[in-house]
């Protein structure tokens, strides 16, 4: 009988998630939760790569933005990746009508991580985004998710899952 249980507790564990979501393996060695399998694209600029994972549902969407800073394999100083956050911030909240909410620190031994909240106006509806800036060796990870803010109780139980499915292959760091 023990066998038995041992069996159908497995199936439980390695059983695909019944919700529908599906596991993304992004580049930099990220890997993450979505909706839906969603598109990917690949873009650069001034020499930086960057892969740009996006999907939505009825009441968000989904965003995932991972930037190779440098070549070369290593840690950003702690100025630099200040730096970067403070633009990207900005950036994030440039439109006239965005109000910056609210600003976290979310605590990380082997990584800096920055969380947001900004409101925009678009199309008559008042929108309420999510963005969390990590840094991470020579990468920038950019995870946002975002819709309408009358339905932000829908939206927060899926932030809560899409950042906390947030995975990192730590065999990559050196």
């Amino acid at each position: 009988m023990s066998i038995l249980k041992i069996i159908l507790i497995g199936l439980l564990v390695l059983a695909p998630e019944k919700d529908g979501w599906v596991k993304i393996n992004g580049d930099n060695y990220i890997s993450f939760f979505f909706p839906s399998r969603g598109e990917r694209l690949k873009k650069e600029v001034n020499g930086m790569r960057s892969w740009i994972f996006q999907t939505k549902n009825i009441t968000s969407v989904f965003g995932a933005v991972c930037t190779q800073l440098t070549k070369e394999k290593g840690v950003l100083d702690a100025y630099t990746v200040n730096q970067l956050y403070i633009s990207m911030k900005k950036e994030s909240v440039a439109l006239p009508s965005a109000n910056l909410v609210s600003e976290t620190v979310i605590p990380s031994k082997n990584m800096e991580i920055w969380e947001i909240c900004y409101t925009v106006m678009k199309d008559e509806h008042e929108m309420t985004y999510f963005k969390r800036f990590i840094f991470r060796d020579n990468c920038m990870y950019q995870l946002t998710i975002g819709g309408k803010t009358e339905d932000l109780e829908e939206i927060k139980p899926q932030k809560e899952k899409f950042f906390n499915s947030v995975r990192f292959n730590e065999e990559t760091r050196k």
